[in-house]
């Protein structure tokens, strides 16, 4: 059993903690990503189709959750497709903090960043109060923090918001440690909410969570077998409270996953695992100047010098709390297992045993949760070394971890792009009443990565559009594109306005070749142009006669 905690400060003084070590992690964040602070509007990394992706789903939420939670999935992309939105990461909670960023006049790019700085700062600080708390030591929690948030593998994963929202992964860790001490009503509460907010914010890390929920309780089964039945009682009861309510949003991936097939192959996932030269790969400019570049290319997971030396004080040298110490290494053994699994003979079990295995494409990802113990051990390994010392040499030795953990992840500054203007023409089509657009060119399922500018151009009118990018395409998709593939001609007339289109949007810096035959369409009876400028041209689809 662990130690008691140490004495818990007065109120006062852990607020003036928590809002110190709030802005240290914003601090950190600036720093980390610099120079994105100094320009939030024009930076951007929109090279990145995911990141748009990204961008428009916050976007998207942040319109449709005030107004219609209930039509919140049929976001309106790859029309007339329902449940779009569960094509990909959901990203509610964050897309719930764009609400207010998004009503004072910030568009989708800004919008993002923000989210992105937002999602460090918040992970780092999480771990940091956690840490702190277990410890009683705010340099282990600042460091530990530093190790969670700002890693090689989150600092690789700008376009990816749901990724860098991990802060809710901390609150679980707490349910788990009170089930584990105590299973009370309250811890159940705690790793309900932990579990609700990541899974409305990341599927992804939703079966992160429950793996270290799993493997957490396992690892501490001395301390609560005696009480087994309350404590797995209160327990399953905090699990299926969060179940339950998450499963409106569970339910929409399950019908996606059921009516289209949408279902990651066994295959995919053995090309996605892990290798040893992930855990040797970091884009931290000391590590990959020096030695790392040549493991570069795959999922970066390298943890870092210190944060793996102080890991091993933890686990050699463990002055007290040997049930969290456990618990964290748990963590990151079943990590590190699960990112190598789809190679070990067990997995193909456990694949078709989880549903929340088929949804993950990216298995080496699984390596989150060996940083994830690893920063947790780290935090400790550093109060027991500063147990040992005092005064100025104990704060030294503090500030020195949180430097060189921060040293060994810097890679700023961070290479943005100038952030794509959004014609201006898409502000006069968000005032067209019932509009449904095809955009031009559009591209199939192989290639519509290149359909992410419709998605950003989407978060200024959210009309329909025939075009889209998420995590899948589907057959319907590509079926679509095949029966417009004579526009203008006749047949495709038919098969517009079966779907509903009125308006055809083409891009004409995307289509230089074509433009000759693109100024044809001006002969065409049934399209009449309605708006264009120097780079796209809008047409309204006049309806077949009624026979």
């Amino acid at each position: 059993m662990d130690a008691p905690a140490p004495p818990a400060p007065s109120p006062a003084i852990r607020r003036g903690a928590a809002i110190a070590a709030l802005a240290v992690s914003l601090a950190l964040t600036v720093a980390h990503t610099w120079p994105l602070a100094t320009a939030p509007r024009s930076l951007s990394r929109h090279d990145n189709a995911d990141t748009t992706l990204n961008a428009w789903i916050v976007a998207w939420v942040a319109h449709q959750l005030p107004r219609d939670p209930g039509h919140l999935f049929d976001a309106p992309i790859f029309h007339p497709e329902r449940r779009t939105l569960a094509y990909s990461e959901p990203l509610i909670v964050p897309g719930a903090m764009a609400i207010p960023l998004r009503a004072a006049g910030l568009d989708a790019t800004a919008t993002y960043n923000l989210l992105a700085m937002l999602g460090y700062a918040l992970s780092a600080w999480a771990m940091w109060r956690l840490v702190a708390r277990w410890t009683g030591d705010e340099w282990a929690g600042a460091t530990a923090g530093a190790a969670y948030a700002f890693n090689a593998h989150l600092l690789t994963r700008f376009g990816h918001l749901q990724a860098l929202h991990a802060e809710f992964v901390p609150l679980v860790l707490l349910g788990v440690d009170g089930l584990a001490r105590r299973a009370t009503w309250r811890d159940a509460a705690l790793l309900a909410a932990g579990l609700v907010l990541t899974g409305l914010t990341s599927i992804y890390q939703l079966t992160f969570a429950a793996a270290a929920t799993v493997a957490g309780l396992a690892a501490r089964a001395g301390e609560w077998r005696a009480r087994a039945a309350r404590t797995l009682g209160v327990t399953f009861a905090g699990i299926a409270g969060a179940v339950l309510l998450l499963s409106p949003m569970l339910w929409q991936y399950l019908m996606v996953s059921r009516e289209l097939g949408l279902v990651r192959s066994l295959d995919a996932a053995l090309r996605s695992a892990a290798t040893w030269r992930d855990y040797l790969a970091t884009a931290g400019r000391l590590h990959h100047a020096l030695w790392s570049a040549p493991f570069t290319g795959g999922t970066a997971l390298f943890p870092g010098i210190a944060v793996t030396a102080l890991a091993v004080v933890a686990l050699v040298r463990p002055a007290r709390a040997r049930g969290r110490i456990a618990m964290a290494a748990a963590i990151a053994v079943v990590g590190l297992v699960m990112s190598i699994g789809p190679r070990l003979p067990t997995y193909a079990w456990l694949y078709d045993l989880v549903p929340l295995l088929q949804a993950t494409r990216v298995t080496s990802r699984w390596g989150v949760l060996v940083l994830t113990g690893l920063a947790l051990l780290a935090g400790y390994g550093l109060a027991r070394v500063r147990a040992g010392l005092s005064g100025p040499a104990a704060r030294l030795v503090g500030l020195g971890a949180l430097l060189v953990v921060t040293a060994e992840a810097w890679r700023a500054p961070v290479a943005y792009t100038p952030s794509p203007a959004v014609p201006p023409i898409y502000e006069r089509l968000a005032r067209l009443e019932g509009a449904v657009l095809l955009e031009l060119p559009i591209f199939p399922g192989a290639q519509f990565n290149l359909n992410a500018p419709y998605l950003l151009a989407q978060t200024v009118h959210f009309l329909p559009i025939l075009a889209g990018y998420s995590g899948w395409s589907t057959p319907g998709y590509d079926e679509r594109l095949r029966a417009l593939s004579t526009f203008p001609g006749d047949e495709s007339r038919a098969t517009l306005a079966g779907l509903g289109v009125t308006h055809v949007v083409i891009h004409l810096d995307r289509l230089p070749e074509y433009r000759a035959a693109i100024d044809r369409l001006d002969a065409v009876p049934w399209l009449a142009r309605e708006m264009d400028d120097a780079t796209v041209r809008v047409y309204r689809v006049q309806p077949p006669a009624p026979r």
